[in-house]
């Protein structure tokens, strides 16, 4: 196994993702404490705040993506997602402000079009997006690599930015996450005993891991997974943990604890109901945090459930990701136009 020092990981991850240039991406987010159950000692990291277009842990895997893209003079990206996805309307963004072509590889056409779906067609026009049928969809990363093939021949440089962005070049600025998280500690002088993220792809969560246990942390993570199933959350983890030696040259062996939960309502990725909203409402009212349906919001409320059943002690921190322009598809619905029960 290979231990590093907190310093010689910030270098890592401040050299991949061009830290000290102009023009990086800006990762550093506050905390903040929570007020719930009359505690004084559960937080908020608000990666919700990196950008305001960008989701905050998009944000951090493009952070190291785009310096690479750049340097390798990569003039169009295919990237992988579904209609409503955060990467993919996060990488429309981060490659048009680098003058890099973006070629979005789809599942669907939605049957409506509403909140990322909508904002995604101010950046890519309609005729310039690959829609793959749900039939088809376990196919979409070799239509892709085709489609990516047949540009080369043309002589144009392209790269394939697969589902979620969870591609080894985005490790350095998921292991942003830990370096953040160990300076908001330093200047809070707290320790967190537990951490609370969610998984789509699951690769922040899993670098997460990767360099907590390079560190040997003895934190408890808690995985709220999102999208699939746990097997599919512990291969991508064991992926990362390849990615991390190859990119990093860390090699984790021994993982902290952590702990994996699937979603206390709406269990289905992108699934949305009432309670789900309710506890948008609650949130904002509450806590002064916007969240959005698919991601933070079932975060919190199966945080909020975690701590309860299992009588969680010590400092408690949640990850707030970031994605409230996803809100935007949900704005007319009547439960935000009535009074919380």
């Amino acid at each position: 196994m290979t231990v590093i020092q907190e310093n010689e990981l910030y270098r890592k991850v401040a050299d991949a993702c061009q830290m000290g240039t102009a023009e990086a991406f800006h990762l550093h987010s506050r905390i903040h404490r929570l007020r719930w159950f009359g505690r004084s000692d559960i937080w908020v990291k608000r990666d919700d705040e990196l950008s305001f277009g960008v989701s905050g842990t998009k944000l951090r895997k493009h952070a190291s993506v785009i310096p690479f893209l750049k340097q390798q003079g990569i003039g169009e990206v295919v990237v992988i997602g579904g209609a409503h996805s955060n990467n993919v309307l996060s990488a429309a963004q981060t490659l048009t402000e680098n003058n890099i072509r973006i070629t979005p590889f789809l599942l669907g056409p939605p049957h409506r079009k509403q909140g990322n779906a909508k904002l995604l067609s101010l950046f890519v026009d309609d005729n310039e997006i690959h829609w793959i049928s749900r039939s088809r969809w376990a196919d979409c990363a070799a239509l892709a690599n085709n489609y990516a093939e047949k540009r080369r021949s043309e002589g144009i440089k392209i790269f394939v930015l697969p589902e979620g962005a969870h591609h080894p070049l985005a490790v350095p600025g998921a292991l942003s996450l830990l370096v953040d998280i160990l300076r908001n500690e330093r200047e809070a002088g707290v320790r967190f005993d537990h951490i609370f993220i969610d998984a789509g792809t699951g690769m922040v969560a899993q670098s997460l891991l990767a360099g907590a246990a390079a560190l040997e942390r003895k934190t408890v993570f808690h995985i709220v997974v999102l999208a699939g199933l746990f097997e599919d959350f512990k291969s991508g983890l064991s992926q990362v943990i390849q990615y991390t030696g190859e990119v990093m040259q860390i090699f984790p062996v021994s993982l902290p604890d952590y702990h994996l939960y699937y979603p206390v309502t709406a269990r289905s990725f992108g699934s949305t109901n009432r309670t789900i909203l309710r506890e948008i409402q609650r949130i904002a009212r509450e806590d002064g945090i916007l969240a959005d349906p698919v991601y933070s919001a079932k975060l919190f409320l199966t945080a909020r459930q975690t701590i309860t059943d299992k009588r969680l002690e010590g400092n408690i921190l949640m990850i707030h990701s970031g994605g409230g322009l996803a809100l935007s598809g949900f704005l007319d619905h009547p439960v935000f136009h009535s009074t919380v029960e």
